[in-house]
């Protein structure tokens, strides 16, 4: 085996970089993927109007499937005196659906994507209302050489 290179450089050549904006900025990156993403999935879900196939239908459940399990994180990182009742609400709807699946017959493998995709809606709304209630409203600078202005309260 070929010996490996080592690859040194003086001290003066190296720069320290702080990880942590940069990793928040990534996570903001990867949670708006994975929002656009299940948001995608429950638009097309209950958009539906003509059976797209048994193949099509499975895919579709299993993406809603792990879009809730995602979601149902998310919800439940909202601690819960500041959840709002559709954030407990649809926790609870979220293990009734994990516990019976999709209902026996013709049309159950149909209507289970759909219950999923109205839990993941709600998940994702209790997560915004959330993000919303919390979030820090910055300044609002219009115009350099000028004093920032404060934001309404709407």
């Amino acid at each position: 085996m070929p010996e490996q290179i080592k690859h040194e450089r003086p001290p003066e050549q190296t720069v320290e970089v702080h990880l942590g904006a940069l990793l928040v900025q990534v996570a903001d990156a990867v949670e708006d993927h994975v929002e656009d993403a299940a948001g995608t999935d429950i638009a097309g879900a209950l958009a539906l109007r003509h059976h797209p196939g048994d193949v099509a239908l499975a895919q579709l459940t299993n993406r809603l499937l792990s879009h809730c399990a995602t979601l149902a994180n998310g919800v439940r990182e909202i601690p819960e005196s500041d959840r709002s009742p559709r954030g407990h609400a649809v926790l609870e709807t979220w293990a009734k659906l994990q516990e019976d699946g999709p209902a026996d017959g013709p049309l159950g493998a149909w209507s289970y994507p759909r219950h999923l995709a109205l839990t993941a809606r709600d998940m994702l709304q209790a997560i915004h209302d959330h993000r919303h209630q919390t979030q820090v409203h910055g300044l609002f600078v219009g115009h350099r050489n000028m004093p920032p202005l404060a934001p309404s309260d709407q």
